[in-house]
């Protein structure tokens, strides 16, 4: 699948310096409109005869509801802050995708509220606890690739804005100039990896990152721990005079507390890095080609059946 046309087409207008609004498809049940606002802000709104339910969803969008001189409801939603764009837009496009097989504008209207819970919920952050130790390794894999990949060929408060996995997008990573990077860390014994869903391996131009990252000990040549990794990128952070609002933000939707014990004695070594092209032959599940109303379905890749899509290996020294 193709980047969406809808999203494709909304950052086109976001760069232009027009402000207004531009209907999206006028074969929808509803009547979608993607836009941006004098400030720059993007913003959707929704027209339709039958009400929506009010709902709130965060406290960086503004949620609106009322009524125009033709009886037409307008749902309204505005971004308020510009570093959640990317993951906006794609809020979005679920709601435009998931309504838009829907029998009459009532369906369509409900289908988009239960669109608005689900992210709702999606983008409340995680209460502080533990995290297991499937999602403590694909963390330090994280943070391993902000330090040491891509933070290479730009800054590390952009590396760090790009880093869209704990604000709820399906692939960890999205740069303009790179597109997006799903990363899957691995213990050394792992012959499969885990996709989350349906949409994980659905766009365009990406790319899948497998990170060897094994448990070790303290004293092992290249052993870093949780509270390491988080130092360090503070560290760069620090170094290029930046602020490091959106790591701690990402740090708190993910539920860490590096207080934790867990985080401080558990170590790791990332030993290899594996990069494979996801054309549209790679063997995956994707929400472009399921039938509607197939959905949250997960599934599991067998390594020895992708080699022929990798692109680069680096062993990690």
């Amino acid at each position: 699948m193709t980047e969406s046309s809808l999203i494709g087409a909304w950052r086109k207008y976001l760069s232009s310096s027009a402000a207004g609004l531009h209907l999206v498809d006028s074969l929808h049940p509803l009547q979608f409109y993607i836009g941006r606002t004098d400030l720059g802000l993007p913003r959707v709104v929704i027209r339709s005869t039958a009400m929506p339910r009010m709902l709130t969803l965060s406290e960086v969008v503004l949620v609106e509801r009322f009524q125009d001189e033709s009886g037409k409801w307008n749902f309204s939603f505005t971004l308020q802050d510009s570093k959640f764009a990317e993951v906006f837009l794609r809020l979005a496009d679920d709601m435009h995708a998931r309504s838009a097989e829907a029998m009459n504008e009532r369906v369509a209207i409900d289908r988009v509220s239960v669109v608005i819970d689900e992210w709702r919920r999606l983008l409340k952050a995680r209460p502080s606890g533990v995290l297991s130790m499937e999602e403590l390794r694909g963390l330090i894999g994280e943070l391993w690739l902000i330090l040491y990949y891509f933070s290479k060929d730009r800054s590390i408060d952009a590396a760090i804005e790009g880093w869209l996995g704990p604000l709820g997008l399906p692939q960890d990573f999205w740069y303009a100039d790179d597109g997006y990077s799903e990363a899957k860390s691995i213990g050394p014994s792992t012959t499969r990896i885990k996709i989350a869903s349906e949409r994980q391996l659905d766009a365009s131009d990406l790319d899948l990152i497998v990170l060897l990252v094994g448990n070790t000990d303290e004293q092992s040549s290249g052993a870093v721990n949780l509270p390491t990794l988080t130092v360090r990128v503070q560290a760069a952070i620090a170094d290029s005079a930046g602020t490091d609002g959106h790591f701690q933000e990402r740090l708190t939707r993910l539920g860490v507390d590096l207080r934790h014990a867990l985080y401080q004695e558990t170590w790791f070594v990332v030993s290899q890095v594996t990069h494979y092209d996801v054309r549209a032959d790679f063997p995956a599940i994707r929400a472009s080609s399921l039938t509607p109303g197939i959905d949250r379905v997960s599934y599991q890749i067998d390594l020895a059946a992708i080699d022929e899509f990798i692109h680069l290996s680096t062993e990690v020294v």
